[in-house]
């Protein structure tokens, strides 16, 4: 019981930064038509990262890991393609 509040306290909590956070700068972006400010390697490795975290939680079968981080792979590689169709 401990463990699974725990781990849905966790689930929306990373939703709460990766969903809303993430999404919010998507829409930023899309509504300025730029990418001014923000660092492409940051959002590049953000993705990366996101990725093996998906793949590790995959791998444990561990959905703790696999939703949040599923969605912050998504928005970040979104982010990432921004950088291509923004580009100056």
């Amino acid at each position: 019981m401990y463990m699974t509040t725990i781990g849905i306290i966790t689930v929306v909590l990373s939703l709460v930064v990766t969903g809303l956070g993430l999404t919010m700068q998507v829409r930023k972006n899309s509504k300025r038509k730029s990418m001014e400010g923000l660092s492409f390697f940051y959002f590049f490795i953000l993705a990366i990262s996101y990725s093996f975290w998906v793949f590790y939680g995959v791998s444990l079968e561990d959905w703790v890991l696999i939703i949040p981080m599923s969605i912050g792979a998504i928005m970040s590689w979104v982010i990432v393609v921004q950088f291509f169709v923004y580009k100056e």
